[in-house]
C-alpha cells in the first residue's frame, strides 16, 4: 500500500512539472497558470451551486482546492468519477 501512495505522488509530481513546463514554453507563463487555476476553481463552485438540479456535490476541502488549482478542470473530473464511483 505505500507503494501505491508513492507511486501516486510521484505520477502527481510528474503532471505537475509537465504543466508547469508547458506554461513556460507557452510564452506567458504567469498568465496561463492563473487563467487555468480560475478555470478549475470556477468549474468547482459551477457545480456545486448546481447541486440541487444535479446531486452532484465535490467537498471543498485543502486536497480538493489545491488539485484544481495546480491541475484545472481535468482535477474536476476526475473529482467527479471519484465522486460518482464512491457515492
Amino acid at each position: 500500500m505505500k507503494i501505491l501512495g508513492i507511486a501516486a505522488l510521484s505520477l502527481l509530481g510528474v503532471s505537475a512539472l509537465t504543466i508547469l513546463l508547458m506554461a513556460i514554453y507557452s510564452g506567458k507563463p504567469i498568465r496561463k497558470l492563473i487563467l487555468n487555476s480560475l478555470f478549475g476553481i470556477i468549474t468547482l463552485l459551477l457545480i456545486n451551486l448546481t447541486r440541487k438540479f444535479t446531486g452532484v456535490y465535490i467537498p471543498v476541502n485543502v486536497i480538493s482546492v489545491v488539485g484544481v488549482t495546480v491541475f484545472s478542470i481535468p482535477a474536476v473530473i476526475g473529482l467527479l468519477v471519484l465522486n460518482l464511483i464512491f457515492i
